[in-house]
């Protein structure tokens, strides 16, 4: 993983419960893990505490958050959004200017994806950092 990649995505600040949301347990994540996905962002860019997780009903909108702190410099991020058969269904990629505290990327409306296991695929700088598996019911 990156060095400049410090902190938890996830705010600890309190929000309502999303209903798309099924379980919490990726919440729990070390802090030394910036990456959270939820159901619903802060006005930070973060992924809400109450809305983060690793499995979601399908329909609305899922994100990815990445926790910035520390960075170094301006950073090309893509998010890969992958289906169980391993087909791309969408790919989200921003430039993050070097002040930025968060990143935010978007899945779209998942009412059409299938059930089951999904990725989010990121990679900063043209480097393959992290992937994140979640269950759509």
């Amino acid at each position: 993983m990156l060095p400049l990649l410090v902190g938890c995505a996830a705010d600890r600040g309190g929000t309502d419960p999303n209903p798309h949301s099924i379980t919490t347990t990726e919440s729990a994540r070390s802090a030394a893990d910036p990456f959270a996905l939820g159901t619903l962002l802060t006005a930070e860019g973060a992924v809400a505490r109450d809305a983060a997780g690793d499995r979601f009903r399908r329909g609305g909108e899922l994100f990815l958050s990445i926790h910035l702190a520390g960075a170094s410099g301006d950073h090309a991020i893509e998010v890969q959004w992958v289906d169980p058969a391993g087909r791309l269904l969408r790919r989200d990629a921003v430039e993050v200017p070097k002040d930025s505290q968060y990143a935010a990327f978007s899945s779209g409306d998942t009412a059409k994806w299938s059930p089951g296991p999904h990725r989010a695929v990121v990679t900063i700088n043209g480097r393959r950092v992290s992937e994140r598996e979640f269950e759509l019911m």
